[in-house]
């Protein structure tokens, strides 16, 4: 196994800073009466109505310093209406080119000299950058706790999911969601639990004797953004963690391929951190199995943060011999010590997987 990348040094940092932040209060916003009442009857009737056939899909969690950063993602059948309400346009814009273009001509028709007969050119077509709105309202006890609104992009390329983040603290809630027309003809609706694990900054740093960790999730990619978001916002094909800086690719569903090498991410709980340039030393060995059998065991990892980064290679060893995993079911153990604590503090998770070619 390779060492962690580079890139952990900046994780490492993202964690510092993200740690300091503090929750977020819950803030409202300015909804249309159309949308307020969908989202009203949604609180009260608690059902869907079905437009855009918009589901909830996963949440992923990062730690904060009192709270957590939950990112949300959902799919919803918005190209082919934005795509539709695009074509409108165009056919409105066409119609009023040519309604002015033909009022011009029939006045030129009155005019016997070329050089003053009118001449006009037509504006070009501005198209929105966004064809919908996404209306996010919180409750927790029957409460409305937060509420926001974003533009939901539009890019011609297709959606396979959207996301939006939030900071709350651990619990359980209800997020309503309303995904509407920008000009409010139409909306749908959806309503779905969450519940937010303690995953705060002094839940990581509570020492225990059986190491745990957050929900291992596997990524395609992940890049540093050019700017921290600050605002409420909706992108697609991603997830934009705010307070990180960072763009999230998931793995998601997608099988695994012998050549495929994504990239495993987790917090470590329960680790002690000391005085020193280096508060945490944690160590991680990873292991793959076919069924009870080793295929490949790989060099110790050291963690010097409670974040594990780490690009995971699907292959068999044998002595000094390496070669691709072939077809079939395999599990991927992954053992953490805490060397802080003498190595007496210990974890193990088992992660089962499938490569497919």
């Amino acid at each position: 196994m390779r060492a962690i990348m580079s890139r952990a040094v900046w994780l490492s940092l993202v964690f510092i800073l993200s740690a300091s932040l503090a929750a977020q209060e819950a803030a409202r916003v300015s909804v249309p009466e159309s949308v307020a009442n969908s989202l009203d009857g949604l609180q009260k009737t608690r059902t869907a109505n079905g437009v855009f056939h918009i589901q909830y899909r996963n949440s992923y969690f990062w730690a904060l310093e009192k709270s957590v950063y939950v990112s949300v993602i959902l799919s919803a059948d918005l190209d082919s209406d934005a795509a539709g309400l695009k074509a409108l346009l165009q056919k409105q814009y066409d119609e009023r080119i040519a309604a002015e273009k033909k009022k011009l001509e029939e006045i030129n028709k009155k005019i016997r000299k070329e050089e003053d007969k009118k001449k006009w050119e037509a504006p070009a077509l501005v198209l929105p950058e966004s064809y919908h709105n996404l209306y996010m309202r919180v409750l927790q006890g029957g409460q409305v706790i937060q509420e926001y609104r974003s533009r939901v992009p539009f890019d011609g390329e297709a959606a396979a999911y959207y996301s939006f983040g939030t900071i709350l603290e651990p619990g359980d809630y209800e997020v309503l969601v309303d995904i509407s027309r920008g000009d409010n003809t139409l909306d749908g609706t959806l309503l779905f639990p969450l519940q937010v694990p303690a995953l705060r900054l002094s839940d990581i740093v509570a020492t225990a004797k059986a190491l745990r960790t957050s929900t291992p999730v596997f990524y395609s990619d992940v890049r540093q953004l050019q700017e921290p978001e600050t605002k409420f916002t909706v992108v697609k094909n991603k997830y934009q963690n705010g307070p990180a800086s960072l763009d999230f690719f998931p793995w998601g569903d997608r099988p695994f391929r012998s050549s495929d090498k994504p990239i495993l991410t987790f917090f470590v709980l329960g680790a002690a951190a000391v005085q020193g340039a280096e508060p945490w030393n944690i160590s991680a060995v990873l292991e793959i199995r076919s069924g009870k059998e080793p295929v490949a065991k790989f060099a110790a990892v050291k963690l010097t943060n409670p974040y594990f980064y780490q690009p995971i290679e699907f292959v068999r060893k044998d002595k000094d011999k390496t070669a691709p995993l072939a077809v079939g079911e395999y599990v991927l153990a992954v053992e953490l010590q805490d060397n802080n604590q003498g190595g007496q503090a210990k974890g193990v998770f088992e992660i089962p997987f499938r490569i497919v070619e």
